[in-house]
Formats: structure tokens, C-alpha cells, sequence
């Protein structure tokens, strides 16, 4: 309320400093190119301003004078007024009018009681003209009297003078108050245009160096949204008016340059812009034709203009830059209008947008991103859950069959309904909803995922020849039931699925495999408790079952392969797997590799993740010597994410010092996997696979010869290697970037060339560390090697 009150008290500074914000956005791109002209960067402002300033004035002097010309040819359509006027009828209205009147009458005396007289209306009756005896003479002086009494007197009402300063009160003031805030604006732009970087500088320090980062951001990101609304509206308005003034001329409306420039300025006026623009054409056109088609054909293009302009263009250009959901737009128009006038309703939008950019980059104001965000309040997941949790399958079904309409199957399984079985699962393990509350929740998800597959063309028999069988086995429950159905609805098109109940007990599951020798095995789960069942089921399986072909899939949003594998061992499932997405890549791989495409090389630029999330480790490694202990952290952290970048399950960093070889980072490798690569008196196998080639990729290891009898591989079940040696600046391999997997696959050429470009940075750390023995000027120099590259 404070925040507001000030708002409205001090709206005499804040309006015109507001409105020269608005117009800084707009003019800072010019102002920018007469300053890489050469021009400083005071009189380029001042140019832009001057400029601006004699536009508007050129345009006003335009207006002006089409004003002029339009109320001089006002007088000639009077006869076309009068005449739509009299076909309306109007005595009619007046008519109708006198007989409600005369029943209201009624009606009120009826409930006073009072009878109506009821004796009809007689016309007058003729008087006699009786002529007194007395007056039968008359008197010609009274009857010239009379005669003159009759005739209108003429009146002239004569007003005083008025002074000199009661003219210039009457038609000065008025304007004082909109001079004084056009001059504010005028100014308080030109000092914005010249001292943008000062202001700048001064938002960042009143927010705090600490948050240096997140305000640059917040700045940039409201100037960037804001100019780009601010342009594209120019653009849209003066196309719009453009558009309007030559149907005008089309239609024969008086006047169009003057009504297409109207239409231009007015249409920056949220919701009630466009109406006050169409009023002038509308009832002009009413005036110049005695006929009612040039004003049907005026409304008509007015209204097919603005559908248009607000349902395709609009939206289509700049919807998503401002950020807003539209009934923000509403609300920050009537709020701003309540407060500032016309002016807040026309600033409603930029300090709406400027508002939910603060809010996206401060944690404490996030309930601003929140409210008035274009962003859904709820991911797909969590409206899924909702919807679950209050009974309604009937919204619960109409979001799965519009997100499957768009999106692959797989896809939306893994994005909406398995996170919301691990919303279940985590709200009953917390004792947030009771065992029978969460089983039914999960008969509704497994109701509702049965009825789509059976009304869905994908419920088809085998596409295979030969199709291979496949058993899903539940880890534990019935939510890990429902994730093995899901895989078997993924699966089913190209092989034979087999769902095992998760009721069914561990005899009776490993006599059930042992009866049908499955070509597969994929023993599911959902978090977050499934890890651990997921490992004692597989060994259970695997001791029963020493042949099988075992797949560990715990299935999650957060999907991180190298956890599993480092948890899972390979003598348990060969394959660990944490999306249905990756399930059926796997077994595509690996049980139909001569029909799998070429996904993974087809991929475009998005497979690979942002760069970001390997440059953090890759810039803490640059401060510090390349196989201190101090730098694990970040080596171990440059694993993990390499990994999750190439959708692997095993990432290595390989490191050379002083003639010693070693691991300096694994992810998804055991702890024994050290131990058993000192076993072999050379651990850097890797290393030597590409020591004499740039980059290696190997699709397959096990048909590969140059692999195919490496114990490493064979132990651990790798069946794909990319990799790509660290070399000095002299050639001398110093170590190696790996990802390995346990099925045979491709990668793009834009992954490859990720790999590259990571090599190269962790390369460059090693020689400057190397080359710069004090520490302090290894990390500025590394800092700005990293940039480079």
C-alpha cells in the first residue's frame, strides 16, 4: 500500500519519467549507430532527440491541416444527416415513448387507489360568440395596442469586454500541464539517451555487487523485451494504419491521411485504442453518403483488420517477447489506468514486462514471474498429479490425448506420467497420502494409460518378422507395475511384451522366465525408493538366469545414467536405462541392430546440451595444477555432465604424469574398476586407442578389431567408444576425454565436434598450468584462453 500510495502521489515525476523510459528503449538503437559513425555520445542523443522531436511536429502540422480541411467540408453533409435521421423513424420512438408514459400513469394510480376517470374524451363543443352590449363600440386606440403587444420584442444582451488575462487564463492554462510534462519527458530522455551506461552502473550497484550477475541480466533482459515490443508495435501500427488509410480512400471516406495517422498513434493505447481511432471514420462515414454501404464497409475492414492484427500478427510477432500471459496484460491495464490515467494504461505493458523480468531473476519476487508470466504456474507433470489427486480423469485425459497429439508416445511417458508415479510414490513413502489414497490414484493412471493405447493407432500387432519377447518385471510395486505397462505400450509395435504382476511372488517370477527364455529383461522401477530393489531383483534374476540379456531401467525426469551404472553392477544387468525413450533405443540397438536407424548421427544441433554445463568445471580445472587433488571435484563433475551430454552411461577422463598413467575422473564405472585396470599393467588402454588419430569413434567394440579383445571392454560390457586424446603442444598424448556405452550406437557430427572443443579447453589448462608457475597469474590467463576458445 506504501509502494502505492507513492505511485500515485508522485505521479506528476513518475509519469513523465515512465514515458521517457519507454521512448529511451525505442531511441537507444539509433543513438548507437550515430555513435559507431564516430558522432559522441552527447550530441548523437541530442540529434536522435531533435529528430524525434521535428517528426512529431511534422506529423502534428499534418494533422492539423487535415483537421482543417475536414471541418470546412463538414457543412456540406448535413442534408445526408438529415435524411439517415428521418429514415430511422424517430416519431415512432417518440410515439412508443408517450405510450409507456401513459401506462406508467396508469399503473401508479391503479396502486394508489385511485380510479382513472373513465369518461371518454368529447371534442369541444362550439361556444357561442356573445358580443356585450356594452363593448359593441370599440375603442380604436386599445385595439392598435393590442396589435402591437403581439409582435415579438427584440432583446440584445451586450456582455462586457473581456480582459486580455481572462482570455490568456481561459486558453493558457489548460495547456500548462501538458507542456510541463512533454518538457519533463524531453528532457529527462535526452539525459537517459546520454548517461544510459551511468544509470546502468548505478542500478547495479544500489542492487549489490554480490548480485552484479543477476542484475546485468535483469537489465538486459527488460531492455531487450521491451524495445522489442515497442519496435514491432511501430511496425504493426504503421503497417495497420497503413492498410486502413488506403481502404478509407478505397471506401471514399474523406480525409484518409488523417484518420491512417490516428490510427497509427492511438493504436499504442491498449484495449480502447483502436476504438477511439475507428470513431472518427465511423461517423464520417455516415455523413457522406445518403446511403448506409459506406459505413457497413467501413465497420466491415475495421473489424477484419483488427482480427487480423490482433489474432495472427500480433501474437505471431511479438506475443512471446513480452513475457505476459494475457490476463496479465488486463489486469496491469486496469491497475495502471486506476492509478496513473490514460498515461498508466499506456505504460501498462513495459513496466508489466520490466516487472515479471525482475521477477524471474530475483528468488524473493518470483511470485511476479508467477502471476503475470506467460509460463504455465504448473509443469505438465504436476498438472497431471492434480488433476489425479481431485478425481478429475476427465481433464487428466484431455491433457494426455492433447500432449500425445503432439509429441511422441515415449516422450510424453517420460515427461508427464512418470514423474507423476514418482509424486505418488514420493507423497506415500513421506505418509503425505495414505496406501489406499495412493492406490487409487495409481489404478486411475493405469485406467486412464489402458483406454488411450486402446483408442490409439500404435495398439498394433508386431511390426517384425521376427519378433523378439520381451519380460518387464516390476521391482517391487504396484507403481513400478504401471511403469513396466508403459514400456510394454512403447515396445509392443515391434516386439512381443510380457508384463509380470508385482504381486506375484520371487519363485514364481524366476519359473515364469525360465518357461518363456525372453530374449530381453527389464527389471523397472520408479522412484524413490526403487534403486536398491531394482539391484536385488536383478541379481536374483541374474543368479537364476546367468545367460539373460538384463536391463536395469529406474525411470526418471532427472535422468542420470552414470548413478545407475556406478550402482548397478555389470554382472547384475548388462544395461542400465532411465527413460522409456532410451529403453526402446537400447533394446532396438541390441535386439534388431540390422533394422535400427542411424538415430544418433540424424540428430540435429539440439541432442547435444548447452555448452554451459561443462564450462563451469572446465573453468575451475584452468586455476590449478591438472592432477591435484584440489581439482577432482572438477574433473568429476566434467565426467558426469559428459556423460549426460551424450546420453552414456560411462564418461572417463584419463590423465599421464611422470610417466604414470591413471584414471583422474570415471563416471559409472564401480570402485573395483580401478583395481582392475592396475591388473593389466597399462590402464590407459583408452589412451592408446587414440593415441594416433584426432578423434575415435567406435560403433561397436566387439566387431571392431582394433577392440575386440580388450579385457577392459569385455569386463565391463562396453560395446561403444568415442574418444579423443589430450595432446601438448608437441604431440605427446598427456591423456584422453572417453564416453563409453554398453550397446552399439552413433553419434552426430555436432557431438563430435563437442568433444573436440572440449578437449581442446581442458588441453589449454594443462599447458598454461605447465608453462606459469605462479598460480595467481595461471588462473587470469587461463580465464581468458577459455573465453577465447
Amino acid at each position: 500500500m506504501l509502494v502505492m500510495a507513492v505511485l500515485y502521489f508522485g505521479r506528476e515525476v513518475f509519469v513523465p519519467l515512465a514515458l521517457a523510459a519507454l521512448l529511451s528503449f525505442l531511441l537507444v538503437p539509433a543513438s548507437a549507430l550515430l555513435e559507431r559513425l564516430g558522432i559522441r555520445r552527447a550530441p548523437a542523443a541530442l540529434i536522435v532527440v531533435f529528430v524525434s522531436l521535428a517528426a512529431i511536429a511534422a506529423l502534428g502540422w499534418v494533422m492539423l491541416g487535415q483537421v482543417y480541411n475536414l471541418a470546412v467540408e463538414l457543412p456540406q453533409y448535413q442534408q445526408n444527416i438529415t435524411q439517415k435521421i428521418d429514415s430511422l423513424h424517430l416519431h415512432s420512438a417518440g410515439r412508443l415513448s408517450n405510450t409507456l408514459a401513459m401506462l406508467s400513469e396508469e399503473s401508479r394510480q391503479l396502486r394508489g387507489g385511485v380510479a382513472p376517470a373513465t369518461a371518454p374524451a368529447l371534442p369541444d363543443a362550439p361556444r357561442p360568440h356573445i358580443r356585450s352590449r356594452s363593448r359593441a363600440v370599440s375603442d380604436p386606440s386599445k385595439d392598435q395596442l393590442s396589435v402591437q403587444n403581439d409582435q415579438p420584442v427584440t432583446v440584445r444582451v451586450e456582455l462586457p469586454e473581456e480582459s486580455f488575462i481572462n482570455l490568456a487564463n481561459r486558453t493558457v492554462t489548460p495547456l500548462i500541464h501538458p507542456l510541463t510534462t512533454t518538457f519533463a519527458v524531453v528532457v529527462f530522455l535526452a539525459f537517459m539517451l546520454v548517461g544510459r551506461e551511468d544509470l546502468r552502473d548505478r542500478g547495479i550497484r544500489l542492487a549489490g555487487r554480490g548480485r552484479m550477475h543477476v542484475t546485468t541480466s535483469a537489465i538486459e533482459d527488460a531492455g531487450r523485451r521491451v524495445g522489442r515490443y515497442l519496435r514491432m508495435q511501430l511496425i504493426v501500427n504503421v503497417v495497420f494504419g497503413t492498410v486502413a488509410g488506403l481502404s478509407l480512400w478505397l471506401i471514399g471516406v474523406p480525409n484518409p491521411l488523417l484518420w491512417a495517422l490516428l490510427i497509427c498513434v492511438l493504436r499504442f493505447i491498449p484495449y480502447i485504442g483502436i476504438f477511439l481511432a475507428a470513431a472518427g471514420p465511423l461517423l464520417l462515414s455516415l455523413a457522406v453518403s445518403p446511403h448506409w454501404n459506406v459505413l457497413l464497409w467501413t465497420a466491415i475492414m475495421f473489424l477484419m483488420l483488427e482480427l487480423i492484427a490482433g489474432n495472427i500478427v500480433e501474437p505471431l510477432l511479438y506475443s512471446s517477447s513480452t513475457g505476459l500471459s494475457p490476463i496479465a496484460v488486463l489486469i496491469a491495464a486496469i491497475f495502471w489506468t486506476l492509478l496513473w490515467g490514460l498515461p498508466g494504461l499506456l505504460l501498462s505493458t513495459p513496466l508489466t514486462v520490466c516487472l515479471v523480468v525482475i521477477g524471474r531473476q530475483v528468488p524473493q519476487l518470483q511470485y511476479l514471474d508467477v502471476l503475470f508470466g506467460d509460463e504455465t504456474a504448473l509443469p505438465p507433470s504436476e498438472r497431471f498429479y492434480q488433476r489425479l489427486l481431485s478425481s478429475n480423469t476427465h481433464e487428466a485425459r484431455a491433457l494426455l490425448q492433447g500432449l500425445l497429439a503432439t509429441q511422441p508416445r515415449d516422450q510424453v511417458y517420460d515427461s508427464v506420467v512418470i514423474p507423476a508415479l514418482t509424486l505418488i510414490e514420493e507423497s506415500r513413502h513421506a505418509e503425505e497420502m495414505t496406501s489406499t489414497r495412493a492406490e487409487e490414484v495409481l489404478q486411475s493412471v493405469e485406467e486412464l494409460t489402458e483406454d488411450i493405447t486402446s483408442h490409439s493407432s500404435l495398439s498394433e500387432p508386431p511390426t517384425s518378422n521376427t519378433p523378439k519377447l520381451i519380460v518387464c518385471v516390476p521391482a517391487r510395486d504396484l507403481a513400478d507395475e504401471i511403469a513396466c505397462q508403459l514400456a510394454a505400450h512403447i515396445l509392443s509395435p515391434a516386439s512381443i511384451v510380457r508384463v509380470i504382476s508385482a504381486d506375484t511372488a520371487t519363485s514364481d517370477v524366476l519359473q515364469t522366465l525360465d518357461s518363456l527364455h525372453p530374449d530381453a529383461i527389464c527389471v523397472v522401477g520408479v522412484p524413490p525408493q526403487s534403486l536398491r530393489h531394482i539391484r536385488l531383483r536383478c541379481n536374483q534374476v541374474r543368479a537364476h538366469l546367468p545367460q539373460a540379456a538384463i536391463f536395469a531401467c529406474l525411470l526418471s525426469e532427472e535422468c542420470d545414467l552414470s548413478n545407475i551404472r556406478s550402482r548397478v553392477s555389470t554382472e547384475d544387468a548388462q544395461h542400465v536405462v532411465c527413460s522409456l525413450h532410451l529403453m526402446e533405443e537400447y533394446l532396438s540397438s541390441l535386439l534388431y541392430p540390422a533394422t535400427q536407424p542411424d538415430e544418433h548421427a540424424q540428430k540435429s544441433d539440439d541432442v547435444v546440451e548447452d555448452k554451459q554445463n561443462l564450462s563451469e568445471p572446465l573453468f575451475e580445472m584452468q586455476g590449478g595444477n591438472i592432477v591435484d587433488e584440489s581439482e577432482e571435484g572438477a574433473f568429476q563433475r566434467l565426467a558426469t555432465n559428459l556423460a549426460r551430454s551424450y546420453d552414456a552411461p560411462i564418461a572417463l577422463v584419463t590423465a599421464a604424469h611422470n610417466e604414470r598413467r591413471f584414471w583422474e575422473a570415471k563416471c559409472g564405472l564401480p570402485d573395483d574398476a580401478l583395481s582392475f585396470a592396475d591388473t593389466m599393467h597399462d590402464p590407459s588402454v583408452l589412451t592408446r586407442l587414440v593415441s594416433t588419430e584426432s578423434i575415435l569413434v567406435i560403433p561397436d567394440t566387439a566387431e571392431d578389431p582394433r577392440s575386440a579383445d580388450e579385457p577392459f571392454f569385455r569386463q565391463f560390457g562396453i560395446r561403444f567408444y568415442a574418444g579423443m586424446p589430450l595432446k601438448s603442444h608437441d604431440g605427446t598424448v598427456i591423456g584422453s576425454l572417453c564416453v563409453l556405452d554398453t550397446r552399439p550406437r552413433q553419434i552426430s557430427e555436432k557431438q563430435k565436434e563437442m568433444l573436440v572443443w572440449i578437449t581442446e579447453v581442458v588441453t589449454t589448462a594443462i599447458e598454461l598450468q605447465k608453462a606459469t608457475p605462479s598460480p595467481e597469474p595461471t588462473v587470469e590467463t587461463a580465464s581468458d584462453s577459455f573465453r577465447q576458445i
